[in-house]
């Protein structure tokens, strides 16, 4: 694989993601409609340093094991299994359960980064995406820095607009009629991107 053609499926692969909303994309967009916009400025930032965290220690671990292709195959699948269980989350999800209030403080840096720990998400695609493209695209630290410098920039814009467009985003998930489509389409779009990866196989 050629490393235009990687940042291409990479590039892919992030629109897809970015695009279903997980639980950076929600707590941005609910927190920004319950404090302002500008209250989301620590928050997205310790999201960041989380993001760059995760990927920097899944990466030198995939990248430690370059020459253990069970260990890379074994990477490969539990990444997918963590992305299969997110799509049938989105599936039985009811964004009408949740109920927002003003009580409460507001997050900030230290929850920002906590969050990526625990974000099953987000641990299906730093996998699959270490694993896939760290080689095609340098290989070592550089394929690894490659990586995150691509994944960071990306996230990022995209938590600022769902910040943006917070409000309108969170009256529209909401709605009792609309609201439960919006998800299984993600779930959707989810399991097409678990075929895909189902169809290329792990790293050989």
């Amino acid at each position: 694989m050629e490393a235009t053609t990687a940042v291409a499926e990479l590039l892919l692969i992030l629109a897809i993601a970015l695009a279903i909303p997980g639980p950076n994309a929600l707590t941005c967009f609910a927190h920004s409609g319950l404090f302002g916009k500008k209250s989301n400025v620590a928050l997205i930032a310790g999201m960041g340093i989380g993001l760059v965290l995760v990927e920097l220690s899944v990466g030198l671990l995939v990248d430690s094991f370059d020459d253990n292709k069970t260990a890379l195959v074994t990477l490969h699948w539990i990444g997918m299994l963590f992305l299969g269980l997110m799509a049938i989350g989105m599936f039985r999800f009811n964004p009408n359960t949740i109920k927002y209030s003003g009580e409460g403080g507001k997050l900030g840096l230290s929850v920002g980064i906590g969050m990526q720990f625990v974000n099953g998400k987000e641990w299906a695609f730093v996998i699959l995406v270490m694993s896939k493209f760290i080689t095609p695209l340098g290989g070592g630290f550089t394929g690894i820095a490659t990586i995150i410098s691509i994944t960071f920039t990306v996230c990022l814009l995209a938590m600022i607009a769902w910040t943006f467009c917070g409000d309108k985003l969170s009256h529209f998930f909401s709605d009792p009629k609309f609201g439960p489509r919006v998800f299984k389409v993600c779930g959707t779009l989810l399991t097409l991107l678990w075929v895909l990866f189902l169809i290329k196989g792990p790293v050989s």
